[in-house]
């Protein structure tokens, strides 16, 4: 449950219906175990925290769970049976950096904090910084 205090006229909608059933998919493919039950994730032990919000060390324990993701997750959102109705957005302004979408894994981890200060100036990566990039790098290093 959520709450904003703005000063802008918006047009509601109502509540989302539960499309869900008795699909587990979610449940099933994530591999930290952070979705707890239908409806519930554990944030504490999402990826998507571990490599975004994290500050210290990913957990040891963790190892191995984290695929290629090195920053967030959408695992969930990719094995969700309604998400084949989603259609990608128009607006300019979420489209992915070309130079980043670019990169090699030799590129990533040869990246310089300058490199990573030009390319994602814009950018969500932003949100973990250089370190906290080249650390969940590192984490997912085989």
């Amino acid at each position: 449950m959520a709450e904003l205090i703005i000063d802008l006229e918006l047009d509601y909608d109502g509540p989302v219906k539960d499309y869900c059933g008795s699909c587990t998919r979610c449940l099933d493919a994530c591999p930290t175990g952070a979705i707890v039950e239908p409806y519930l994730v554990d944030g504490s032990r999402c990826i998507s925290y571990y490599t975004i919000e994290l500050r210290d060390a990913i957990p040891q324990s963790e190892k191995g769970k984290f695929e290629d993701w090195a920053f967030g997750c959408d695992i969930c959102q990719d094995v969700c049976p309604w998400n084949r109705f989603s259609k990608p957005t128009t607006v300019a302004e979420f489209a992915p950096n070309k130079e980043g979408l670019d990169l090699s894994i030799e590129d990533w981890e040869e990246m310089t904090e300058e490199v990573f200060g030009r390319v994602f100036t814009k950018s969500a990566l932003k949100r973990a910084g250089f370190d906290g990039l080249k650390r969940n790098i590192s984490f997912i290093k085989k």
